[in-house]
C-alpha cells in the first residue's frame, strides 16, 4: 500500500468510497443513471524531495572521517566530526522533510557529545515528526524542559499531527467495519487541538502556519468542504504557498462543491510535484477531468493509472503467494465506471462480470455489477445480485445505496423511503445519496408539464388544410405514501380548413397508480359547456426486465380526426401494446389498435417499430428507427381523409448531441432524419420525407424544456403536400 504522507511524514491510510453519477438528458431516453460515480479518501501529498547530501538515503559509516558528511564539516576531537556541524546538518535535514535520516545524524553526535543541545533538540523534533511524540515528550522533560517558545510550539504541532494521523486510521477502521456513527469522534477532538493551537500560536509562526495547514486536512476529512474553501482562499489572499499534501484536501472540496477545473489544476500540482501520490490523489483528477467534460483528458489519466498500477504489490520469494495490490481493484472498478459514464454499457457489464468472476465475495465489485446491471435497465438482475451484496456486508453504505436506486427503479417506494431515508440521516453530505434522497421527496411536490406544436401545410387538397396547431398541459398532484395520485389535462387542437376553422378542447381529470412497475389509470373528460363526457382507463406492467404490455381504451378519443368533430362525430379507441426491451441499446414495439368512430367507420391499424443504438459515446448517441405500418378503414362516405387501406415501411435516424453540460444543466442538439415507402389504396406508392432540429434545455435537476422545427412531405390521395412546423415542451417539478 502506498503510504500518505502528512504534515512532514509518511502514514498508512485506506481509501473510501462514495457515488457519482452522470446523468444524460435525452428527452426521448430514460436517462442512465448509473455510478457514477465515487469518493476518495483524504491521501495528504508533498513527498520531500531527494537529498543532495545523502543521495541514497544512507550516512556514512561511523567511522568515516568529517569529510564524508561534506566539505563544509570540520574535524573534531579524536577523530570525529565537529559535533556542532554535525548537529546543524541534522536540523537542516529535519527542516528539509528527512526526519528519520536528522534522527541517524543527532544519535552519532550524542554518541561523543552527550550534552550538545543542538542534537539534542534534533533528537527530540525527529522522534515527533516521525509520530513517536510520547518518546520525544519523555527527552524532552528530562534534557530539555525549558524550550524556546517556538520550539516548544513546533512540538505541540507534531503532537497535534500525531493526533490526526490517529483520527484517520481510526476513521478508516471504523468505515471498514461499518460503524459510521462512530467513525469522526477521533478527527473531531483533533480538529479541538488545532483549533486550540491556532489560538495559542504566534501570528506569523511556522508552527501556527503547519497547523492552518494540516487543519485543511482534517476539514477535508469531516466533509466541511465550504470550510477548506475558504480557509484556501484566505491563505491565498495572503500569499501563503501551500505545502503538496495540503493541496489534495482542497482539491477534493473543489470538486465536492463542483468546481472541477479548479480542483484539477490542484490535483494536477499535487501530482507534477510527486509523481507517487497516492491513488485518491489519481483518480480525483480523473474525477475533475471528467466533471469538467474532458473526457479525453480523463480519457489518458485513466490509461496511466491502469498501465502503472499492478496487480501484485511484491512478492517474499519464488515460492511465496504475492501480496495482492488493493489500488488495482479500485482502478478496476473505475474503468466499469469510465465505460458507462461514456455510454458503454456493454462493456462496461462485461468489465464487472470480469471482476466478479475473480472475487466473487468482494462486496465493492457486486455492487459495481449490480450497477451496471441496473444502467442496462435489468433491475431485477440488478436487486439480486444487490441482495448478495446485502448478506455480505448488510450495512455497507454503497449497497444500501444500490438498494435505494434498485428500489426506485422497481418502484417499491415504501423499501426506496425507509432505505432513502436512514441514508440521508446517516450520510447528509455523500452527493449520491443526497440526489437519491431529493428524487424521493420530489414525489412530494406537485408537477407540471406540457407540449405544444403549429404547422403549415401547402400542396394537396386531400387533406384540406392550411394551418394546425395543438397543445396538452397536465398538472399533477403530488404521489400518496400507496403510489397514487390524480392529474387534470386540458388539451386543444385547431386547424384551418377551406370551409372554415375547427376547434377543439377538451379536459379530463384521472387518477393512476403506480407500484412495482404496474400502472393503472382512469380519466373522466368532456368539452366545455358540453355534457359529452368521455372516459380513459388503462393498464400497464413490466413482465421481468424485458417485456412490457399496455391495455387502453378511451371512449372520446383524441385520436378522432378534427373534422370528424366538426361534424359531432366521436370515436372509441382500443388498443393494446407489447414492448419487448432487450437493454438500452436495443427495443421493439408492437402495436394493435381500432377507432370506432360513430359514422360506422372501424379504422383498424397495426404498428411494429424496432429501434438500435448504433453509436454511443459521452456526448454523441445516434439511433436508427425502422417501422411498418398498416391502417384499414371501411369503405363508408366520410368528410375526412378516410382512405380504405394504407400501408408504410420507414427508416429514421436521430442523432443527440450534448453539446454542453454543467452537473444538472445541460444543452443537447437533435437532429432526425426520416423517409419512408408510403402506399395508399387507388393511388399506389410513395415516398415520404421528415426532418426535424431542436434543442432540449436541461435547466436545472427538475426542469427542462425542449423545442424544434421541422419539415415533412407526405402524398394524400396522388398529391404532394408539404408541411413546416414547430413544437415546444417542458416540464418540472414545483
Amino acid at each position: 500500500m502506498q503510504p500518505l504522507r502528512f504534515g512532514g511524514r509518511w502514514m498508512g491510510g485506506h481509501p473510501g468510497h462514495c457515488s457519482r453519477a452522470r446523468t444524460g438528458c435525452h428527452r426521448f431516453l430514460r436517462p442512465f443513471i448509473g455510478f457514477a460515480a465515487l469518493g476518495l479518501l483524504l491521501a495528504p501529498t508533498g513527498a520531500a524531495q531527494a537529498d543532495a547530501r545523502f543521495p541514497d538515503g544512507r550516512l556514512p559509516a561511523t567511522d568515516a572521517p568529517a569529510s564524508a558528511y561534506g566539505d563544509d564539516v570540520r574535524a573534531g576531537p579524536d577523530g570525529h566530526p565537529n559535533a556542532d556541524d554535525l548537529a546543524g546538518i541534522a536540523e537542516r535535514q529535519r527542516q528539509q522533510g528527512h526526519p528519520g535520516i536528522a534522527l541517524q545524524l543527532a544519535e552519532r553526535v550524542l554518541t561523543y557529545a552527550s550534552s550538545n543541545p543542538q542534537a539534542l533538540e534534533t533528537k527530540t523534533s525527529s522522534l515527533s515528526n516521525l509520530g513517536a511524540y510520547r518518546r520525544a515528550d519523555q527527552l524532552r522533560r528530562r534534557h530539555q524542559p525549558e524550550w524556546p517558545e517556538d520550539v516548544g510550539d513546533r512540538f505541540r504541532a507534531d503532537k497535534a499531527t500525531a493526533a490526526i494521523q490517529n483520527g484517520m486510521l481510526e476513521q478508516s477502521r471504523h468505515q471498514r467495519r461499518h460503524r459510521y456513527a462512530q467513525d469522526d469522534v477521533a478527527l473531531s477532538a483533533a480538529l479541538e487541538q488545532l483549533n486550540a493551537n491556532l489560538d495559542d500560536f504566534a501570528a506569523g509562526s511556522e508552527a501556527r502556519r503547519r497547523t492552518r495547514f494540516d487543519r485543511l486536512v482534517v476539514l477535508r476529512q469531516l466533509r466541511h468542504f465550504d470550510d477548506v474553501i475558504d480557509e484556501y482562499e484566505a491563505l491565498r489572499r495572503a500569499s501563503v504557498t501551500l505545502p503538496t499534501y495540503a493541496q489534495a484536501p482542497v482539491a477534493d472540496a473543489y470538486l465536492a462543491r463542483q468546481r472541477p477545473e479548479e480542483a484539477a489544476a490542484l490535483y494536477r500540482q499535487v501530482l507534477d510535484a510527486d509523481s507517487s501520490a497516492p491513488l485518491a490523489v489519481k483518480t480525483g483528477y480523473y474525477y475533475a477531468l471528467i466533471e469538467s467534460e474532458d473526457y479525453e483528458g480523463a480519457k489518458q489519466q485513466l490509461a496511466r493509472l491502469n498501465d502503472r498500477t499492478p496487480t501484485w504489490r511484491y512478492r517474499e520469494n519464488q515460492t511465496a503467494s504475492p501480496v495482492p495490490n488493493w489500488e488495482r481493484s479500485e482502478i478496476d472498478r473505475l474503468r466499469v465506471r469510465d465505460a458507462a459514464y461514456r455510454h458503454h454499457e456493454e462493456v462496461a457489464l462485461d468489465r464487472a462480470a470480469t471482476l466478479y468472476r475473480a472475487a466473487p465475495r468482494n462486496t465493492d465489485v457486486i455492487n459495481t455489477l449490480a450497477t451496471a446491471q441496473r444502467a442496462r435497465g435489468w433491475y431485477r438482475q440488478a436487486q439480486a445480485t444487490t441482495e448478495l451484496a446485502e448478506a455480505y456486508a448488510p450495512d455497507d453504505k454503497a449497497t444500501r445505496l444500490n438498494i435505494a436506486e434498485n428500489a426506485q427503479a422497481l418502484e417499491a417506494f415504501p423499501r426506496w423511503q425507509a432505505t432513502s431515508e436512514a441514508l440521508a440521516e446517516q450520510f447528509p453530505s455523500d452527493s449520491a445519496v443526497r440526489r437519491n434522497r431529493l428524487e424521493w421527496l420530489d414525489r412530494q411536490h406537485f408537477s407540471l408539464e406540457g407540449q405544444g406544436s403549429f404547422g403549415r401545410s401547402h400542396g394537396g387538397s386531400a387533406v384540406n388544410g392550411s394551418q394546425d396547431g395543438d397543445y396538452q398541459l397536465r398538472l399533477n398532484s403530488p404521489w400518496s405514501a400507496g403510489g397514487y395520485r390524480i392529474y387534470a389535462e386540458q388539451s386543444y387542437q385547431w386547424g384551418d380548413y377551406d370551409e372554415g376553422a375547427e376547434r377543439h378542447s377538451r379536459q379530463s381529470l384521472g387518477v393512476e397508480r403506480q407500484w412495482l412497475r404496474r400502472h393503472w389509470w382512469a380519466a373522466l373528460s368532456g368539452e366545455p359547456l358540453n355534457e359529452d363526457f368521455g372516459l380513459d382507463l388503462g393498464w400497464s406492467q413490466w413482465l421481468g426486465d424485458h417485456w412490457q404490455y399496455q391495455l387502453r381504451t378511451q371512449t372520446q378519443s383524441p385520436e378522432t380526426p378534427l373534422r370528424a368533430e366538426r361534424a359531432d362525430l366521436d370515436g372509441r379507441l382500443y388498443q393494446t401494446q407489447v414492448t419487448w426491451r432487450q437493454n438500452e441499446s436495443r427495443d421493439a414495439t408492437l402495436t394493435l389498435g381500432a377507432l370506432d368512430i360513430s359514422d360506422g367507420n372501424l379504422r383498424s391499424d397495426v404498428a411494429a417499430e424496432l429501434i438500435q443504438r448504433v453509436q454511443a459515446s459521452a456526448h454523441h448517441q445516434t439511433r436508427l428507427i425502422g417501422s411498418l405500418s398498416a391502417e384499414h378503414n371501411r369503405d363508408v362516405d366520410a368528410d375526412y381523409y378516410n382512405p380504405e387501406d394504407q400501408r408504410t415501411a420507414g427508416i429514421t435516424l436521430e442523432h443527440d448531441w450534448l453539446t454542453w453540460r454543467r452537473y444538472d444543466r445541460s444543452l443537447t442538439q437533435n437532429l432526425s432524419l426520416g423517409a419512408a415507402s408510403e402506399w395508399e389504396s387507388g393511388y399506389g406508392g410513395a415516398p415520404g420525407y421528415e426532418v426535424s432540429y431542436g434543442h432540449t434545455w436541461q435547466l436545472t435537476r427538475t426542469w427542462s424544456i425542449n423545442y424544434g422545427i421541422g419539415w415533412e412531405s407526405h402524398a394524400y390521395e396522388g398529391e404532394r403536400e408539404k408541411r413546416w412546423y414547430g413544437q415546444f415542451g417542458f416540464e418540472g417539478v414545483l
